[in-house]
């Protein structure tokens, strides 16, 4: 309940952002001498990486939290950036290819920084096939735990692909100040829309699985009491 009013104000600025992003990335932003119209996915893209990485770091620390507290309200953050941070990082697969078909003339490929980034996809889409697996509910958890720990190892390798190998995908041209600076504002706008949407649905979801215990809870109870 605590959580409501500050994802109610998260989600009302992801909508805002959501609403003028487009101008700033179509309109406002210039348009790149040589990826030209194509490169406007740019700002969808890259925002979107971000976020799933910072949502499979948060699965990271509640992950090594659980295993060290035992507390389940870690692993419900876990689960729930897990689930977030999938439906990111699949965005991040589906535009990807729309950026690359114009200017690589092929949708995908088996590029190191793409390959990983699947690999990452499937780690973390494992994650929650296992959680819908059933059994022991604290055994589950820690395999959960487990598995979301090693999974952001490849995280770093994702990001570092571009200087680690050869690789076709563009350079980090943001880190690197290679951007001009109507396009980086642009950038920040939309970056900071996805985060706001982000954590809006991470506490949205929170907050559900908190309450789908709590009405277990309550079953298992009148279960009991209706017992001879």
């Amino acid at each position: 309940m605590n959580r409501r009013p500050t994802s109610t104000i998260l989600g009302v600025i992801a909508l805002i952002g959501m609403l003028v992003s487009p101008y700033f990335a179509l309109i406002y932003a210039s348009v790149e001498k040589e990826q030209k119209l194509a490169q406007k996915i740019f700002y969808f893209h890259v925002p979107s990486a971000w976020v799933a990485f910072l949502a499979f770091f948060i699965v990271f620390v509640a992950s090594v939290l659980y295993l060290w507290k035992k507390d389940r309200i870690y692993d419900l953050w876990a689960s729930a950036a897990a689930e977030v941070g999938v439906l990111f990082c699949t965005l991040v697969l589906l535009t990807g290819p729309l950026w690359a078909r114009p200017i690589w003339n092929a949708w995908w490929v088996w590029d190191a920084k793409l390959t990983m980034t699947l690999v990452l996809w499937l780690i973390y889409t494992a994650y929650l096939m296992l959680r819908s697996y059933g059994g022991d509910a604290a055994q589950n958890a820690k395999f959960r735990a487990v598995l979301g720990i090693i999974g952001f190892l490849d995280v770093p390798l994702v990001y570092f692909s571009v200087n680690l190998w050869r690789t076709m995908h563009p350079q980090q041209i943001v880190v690197k100040g290679g951007v001009q600076a109507d396009m980086l504002q642009a950038l920040m706008v939309c970056l900071a829309t996805f985060t706001a949407l982000f954590f809006a649905l991470l506490f949205q979801r929170v907050s559900l699985a908190r309450a789908e215990e709590e009405l277990a809870m309550i079953r298992a109870d009148l279960g009991e009491m209706r017992d001879p």
